[in-house]
């Protein structure tokens, strides 16, 4: 087996061929043949309102009428249902109200005069959410029902308990949903246990109801309990695509991936199956992360390529928002060049829609894809147009971090003066913006600026640098203030203030080590420590680099640093003996263990700002990708495609 082929710990042996069949049948609306029978149209009519195609549900209900089985009053009167409701929401009133006297016939033939009567008088407030008021008139027939119920099956009980329910979770009452549900739930059991007829579709979609409600209100294991029944019953694809979500999501938040990844594959099958696209791209983009986070990027982008399929042909609006996953993803793989394509095709899309956020976004993940090819000019192109876009747009924090960005990609090539012009833009746009927007922005550019300003010789570099220290000190950023400060030291050293810069960064020492950060603490006493020493101050210096070689955790590299330091020191104070020794001392240093892996940075005294600027800058720009993407990756399952159509033992369509 090549590595390619070994499986990834925690995700599904068989996962890249799963989804690679739904992958290429991603042209076809259903995997099976037309229905036979009328319980079988009934399904399709339930699977395509769930995909949002009403005309199909329509039609498929029509054709459930002609099929095998449509006399049968039982299921007549279930398509019948179907029907009105694909009417109701329609906005076709008249029909609605005609298949409901209909189906009311029908139940006073069957034997249910009152159930008729009362289905007829409330009309369609059992086919949709009810308004405040209707659901003031539902309770006022609540109670009589309930007294009707205990002697007979002659009853709109469980519409009017499900409908109550649906309109409490529109009002955020949770609990009271809960327990209508569940009284819902047990006229329901009891009748099949009485041998009574109950459509399997009106347990299922009852019992799918009470599970998002369970999982709306952070009850996660009886949620999965009663996705378990669901599942154990008779259900359609629609239905049991939807449980494996919720369980997916279930595992997902207990920390269960292996589990999760497993159940959010099926529930990518079945809603691609179903047809229900919206449902199949949100699966497939929650098994997207899970691959990623376990490790295997291939997998990932597969998952992605199919939510981005499923969403296209579904036209469903989060499209965009998947393709910019797919090709972050790809960039996250350093597959580059492929990620070029994808993301300028996205490019083209978002700028023909003239959906300036979404171009943006696009621009700024094409940027990178084009800096990490060699073409550093046209990413500091496409960032330039997406800072506009954002600005356009009125996200001004967005728009100064693409400045960032872009100053940032422009000191790494020792284009100096045009990066100050990027910082000097970003913090011109972040002084606009609201601190709950994005606090962090104008220290962030007044950080960079400063620097930059100071390797230019300008003074003002200093000010600049004072007042994001003082921001981060406002906002109790310990970390940022030492950060800040030590960055303040580096730059009066650039400005040739040796006792400023050596006081600074002796202060930097000490914030860094408040912050439990004792491998930066040691970086800034070194600069410290080889500021003296190229001031000649010998024997202080000497005895700052001596207190670095006796800090137990300080990391190998700055041992090394700090004992050459030392023989450099030792011979500027003519003791050529004491000189010797720290250079074997330093030798040795290099073979010894280092007490934290993590720490091993490489030789250089001094950390390479602008690198640690860019990952920062890639790492806040992947926020933002991931930001749009949070309804995408981890949908909530408690929002049904049309939770108000569950009423009654029929089956909720649309």
């Amino acid at each position: 087996m090549s590595e390619e082929d070994t499986p990834t710990p925690g995700l599904p042996e068989d996962l890249a061929p799963r989804l690679g069949a739904v992958l290429a049948r991603r042209s076809l609306t259903n995997s099976q043949d037309d229905p036979e029978t009328a319980r079988g149209w009934l399904d399709a009519s339930y699977e395509a309102a769930y995909a949002e195609d009403l005309a199909l549900a329509g039609r498929a209900a029509r054709a459930g009428l002609q099929a095998r089985g449509g006399q049968d009053p039982f299921n007549r009167a279930g398509l019948l249902r179907a029907l009105a409701s694909v009417a109701e929401m329609q906005g076709d009133h008249a029909a609605a109200t005609r298949y409901i006297a209909e189906r009311a016939q029908l139940l006073v033939e069957a034997g249910y005069p009152h159930q008729a009567r009362m289905e007829s008088e409330l009309g369609t407030m059992l086919l949709r959410e009810p308004e405040s008021f209707e659901a003031t008139v539902l309770e006022g027939v609540l109670e009589a029902e309930r007294a009707r119920s205990a002697r007979s099956v002659d009853t709109v009980l469980p519409d009017v308990l499900v409908a109550l329910a649906v309109r409490n979770v529109e009002d955020g009452r949770l609990d009271p949903a809960v327990d209508l549900l569940e009284e819902c739930l047990d006229i329901l059991d009891a009748r099949v246990g009485a041998g009574i007829a109950v459509a399997p579709e009106s347990l299922s979609s009852t019992r799918m109801f009470l599970a998002h409600v369970h999982l709306m209100s952070h009850e996660p294991e009886s949620a999965a309990e009663v996705a378990d029944d669901v599942l154990a019953g008779k259900a359609n694809r629609a239905v049991r695509a939807a449980m494996w979500m919720l369980k997916a999501v279930v595992a997902h938040e207990l920390g269960d991936a292996a589990q999760a990844a497993a159940d959010a594959l099926r529930a990518v099958e079945l809603h691609a199956a179903a047809g229900v696209r919206k449902g199949a791209a949100s699966a497939a983009a929650l098994l997207a992360g899970l691959a990623h986070d376990a490790g295997d990027q291939q997998s990932s982008i597969l998952a992605w390529k199919v939510a981005v399929a499923q969403a296209e042909q579904g036209e469903v609006p989060e499209a965009s928002d998947l393709t910019l996953a797919l090709g972050h993803q790809l960039l996250e793989a350093e597959e580059h060049a492929l990620a070029e394509r994808v993301l300028a095709g996205l490019v083209r899309r978002e700028e023909a829609a003239r959906r300036l956020p979404g171009l943006a976004r696009a621009l700024v993940d094409l940027g990178h894809a084009a800096r990490h090819q060699g073409r550093p000019d046209e990413a500091l192109e496409h960032w330039d147009r997406a800072s506009g876009l954002f600005q356009e747009a009125g996200s001004l924090a967005e728009a100064a971090r693409m400045c960032l960005a872009a100053g940032a990609l422009l000191n790494r090539q020792e284009r100096a003066e045009d990066a100050a012009e990027r910082f000097s833009r970003a913090v011109e746009l972040a002084r606009r913006v609201e601190d709950e927007d994005d606090p962090a922005v104008l220290p962030q550019a007044l950080h960079a600026l400063g620097h930059v300003l100071c390797e230019l010789g300008q003074e003002r570099g200093v000010a600049l640098l004072d007042e994001a220290i003082a921001l981060a000190q406002d906002s109790s950023a310990a970390w940022h203030e030492a950060d800040f400060t030590d960055t303040r030291a580096r730059g009066l050293w650039a400005l040739r203030q040796g006792p400023a810069a050596v006081s600074s960064a002796l202060t930097a020492a000490d914030l860094f080590a408040a912050s439990q950060d004792t491998t930066a603490a040691s970086n800034a006493e070194l600069f410290a420590a080889y500021v003296l020493l190229e001031q000649e101050r010998a024997e202080e210096a000497a005895s700052l680099f001596r207190m670095i070689t006796e800090q137990q955790d300080t990391a190998r590299y700055l041992r090394m640093a700090a004992w050459l330091g030392l023989a450099q020191s030792l011979d500027l104070a003519g003791d050529e003996e004491g000189a010797a020794l720290a250079r074997l001392r330093a030798d040795a240093a290099s073979s010894e263990q280092d007490p934290d892996p993590q720490a091993e940075q490489g030789g250089d005294a001094e950390p390479d700002l602008d690198q640690a600027l860019d990952q920062a800058l890639d790492l806040a720009l992947e926020l933002d990708a991931d930001q749009a993407l949070d309804e995408v990756r981890d949908p909530d399952p408690g929002q049904d495609p049309d939770p108000d159509a569950d009423q009654d033992g029929d089956p909720p369509v649309g």
